[in-house]
């Protein structure tokens, strides 16, 4: 393949991943695709030209599948790709790697080649119904390392019933996407977990063991990079906790990184959900809160 120790962060929409990608693609030898699986295949809305062209690319994944393999919103078994659709997709992900924008802390370094770019390692994120394709992802790379972030639940549920879904739908797609996380954990030895609990509470060590995991040397990176998300307060009220706008990028030393991440955002978006709520969420996905200790 062309693509050589791949690196993808497995976990759900709104649930931390993209502080994960930021720590992880702040190496120097990482560069991310410049989207999230989903977004390489089917583009942005907000992009109607983009997201015509991409779908374009995936003609030949749909075709052979007869299914939206890399659609976050699917959530059945994925079929097998032939081998020739394996080669498109590592092909389509390379020139992604070589094209997209890869912001990393200046240092005054030279700007990288292409032949620079092309030795890197990728990185890519896939959320929600995506990672149901990691044993097909697996199957093409095979020296992949696959990170799932996993966390509480009942705070995913409150994010995800703002944006209109119930409770017992959200209940069953974070059931079903955990058993999947758990059983690729159980088969692969790439395969880790990192509790998005222990990332906010201890993030350096943290980022260490991603490190490690991912066979990176953390004293490479000079400095880490984060994006500017808003939070939920206490108040219930959104915000950042630092930067003035969405995704404006600090760049801040591994001891530091604690001071730019919020440790109580569960407990404030927990404590939106009604009682009824809870009940409902933990009627389709108790399984999953206690397979990650998170009843205990």
């Amino acid at each position: 393949m062309l693509n050589k120790k791949p690196i993808f962060v497995n976990g759900f929409q709104r649930g931390g991943t993209n502080i994960l990608m930021q720590l992880v693609t702040s190496h120097p030898q990482v560069r991310v695709l410049g989207g999230e699986m989903h977004e390489i295949f089917y583009g942005r809305d907000s992009q109607p030209l983009q997201k015509w062209l991409r779908r374009l690319t995936c003609t030949p994944v749909l075709l052979s599948t007869r299914q939206h393999t890399f659609w976050p919103y699917r959530y059945y078994e994925r079929r097998a790709l032939p081998t020739a659709v394996g080669h498109y997709i590592d092909l389509l992900f390379y020139f992604h790697k070589l094209i997209a924008y890869n912001p990393k802390y200046d240092n005054g370094r030279a700007h990288p080649t292409w032949a620079d770019k092309g030795k890197t390692r990728m990185a890519c994120k896939c959320v929600n119904g995506v990672v149901l394709a990691t044993p097909l992802l697996a199957e093409i790379y095979p020296d992949a390392t696959f990170v799932a972030l996993v966390r509480n639940g009942l705070a995913l549920c409150e994010g995800f019933m703002r944006r209109g879904w119930s409770a017992e739908r959200f209940g069953r797609m974070y059931q079903t996407v955990c058993n999947q996380i758990l059983h690729d954990a159980g088969q692969m030895e790439n395969y880790h977990i990192i509790r998005f609990e222990e990332l906010m509470a201890d993030p350096t060590a943290t980022v260490r063991q991603l490190y490690e995991m991912a066979g990176l040397d953390v004293l490479a990176t000079e400095k880490f990079k984060l994006q500017a998300k808003k939070l939920m307060g206490q108040d219930g009220q959104r915000g950042y906790n630092f930067g003035n706008k969405e995704k404006e990028l600090v760049y801040v030393v591994l001891d530091e990184l604690g001071n730019y991440l919020r440790q109580d955002v569960n407990d404030n978006q927990i404590a939106r959900l009604s009682a009824a709520d809870k009940t409902a969420f933990l009627r389709e996905a108790e399984i999953a809160m206690n397979a990650f200790g998170y009843l205990s």
